[in-house]
């Protein structure tokens, strides 16, 4: 490999920062330390989530630190066959109601009963609600985090990413970027819950459709005895699905009274649904083009 050619590379297509970086040779050696100890996933390594590059082409990051040099050597996002698993992402608010946390519970089972590879933001409530739920019922998940590994202000339970260096503390900017990557990740993503114009959950959504990313929102406001009480139809969370819905998205209409029972079937179709919209067959919302 001549590393000028990779330098000038970059440069052409304004890589600045990176051909600056990569232009000296010590950065380049810690850079190839780091891969061989398992540290780091580069967009130069085979083992680099496809989905991303797919979804996100020229803004997919190029290095991810990971907390598990195994996530290098399994790529628990492929099948053993080397082709793509299909990946469901899970996100929601981080201090839901009761019945949020209750359908991120069986969003993640969902996921790991079916064989899908869980993507997850890490946040307390229904984050990590869906991906512990995953882990436990047998699955694999994957948690992108918007500060450092070494930041981690509680333990987490599978596998963790993040395009922050180690010591990088948590910023908004980073929670930002920390969505648009767990959107890129999944087929299709679910929100369990979020409130109207409030909020991570609200502002990650919003901006997936806008990309006309396939998105499932949990909808128990329009049917069962939820939809006769005005502080549900009405109030943040209520306002939030149909807003969802109108944006493009997937309504999973669930009645509170059996949801439990329902939402496997729902999901299943959401799915569906979701694949049609990624091959074109399906746009609709206020962002459709």
């Amino acid at each position: 490999m001549d590393w000028d050619d990779v330098v000038e590379a970059l440069r052409r297509n304004n890589f600045v920062q990176e051909a600056l970086f990569i232009a000296t040779k010590h950065n380049r050696e810690r850079g190839a330390a780091l891969i061989q100890e398992g540290k780091v996933i580069t967009l130069a390594c085979e083992c680099y989530p496809q989905l991303l590059i797919a979804n996100l082409g020229v803004n997919a990051p190029p290095i991810f630190w990971i907390s598990d040099p195994r996530l290098r050597e399994e790529t628990p996002w492929m099948n053993p066959d080397g082709s793509q698993r299909v990946c469901v992402s899970g996100v929601g608010c981080r201090q839901p109601l009761g019945v949020g946390l209750a359908i991120a519970t069986k969003v993640g089972e969902w996921v790991a009963s079916r064989g899908y590879f869980a993507v997850s933001g890490g946040a307390q409530g229904c984050d990590e609600a869906f991906g512990n739920s995953a882990l436990k019922a047998g699955g694999q998940v994957v948690h992108i985090l918007p500060h450092g590994l070494n930041k981690l202000p509680r333990n987490i339970f599978g596998y963790a990413m993040s395009v922050c260096p180690p010591n990088e503390a948590f910023s908004a900017a980073r929670a930002m970027e920390r969505n648009a990557l767990i959107y890129g990740f999944g087929h299709s993503t679910v929100v369990s819950s979020a409130r109207f114009r409030m909020g991570g959950s609200w502002q990650g959504a919003v901006a997936a459709l806008k990309v006309n990313r396939p998105v499932m929102v949990a909808d128990w406001t329009t049917v069962g005895f939820a939809s006769t009480a005005k502080e549900y139809t009405e109030g943040t969370y209520g306002l939030a699905q149909r807003a969802f819905k109108n944006l493009g998205a997937f309504p999973l209409v669930l009645d509170l009274a059996s949801f439990a029972q329902d939402i496997d079937a729902k999901l299943d179709e959401g799915l569906d649904w979701s694949f049609s919209r990624i091959a074109g067959e399906m746009n609709t919302g206020l962002f459709a083009s």
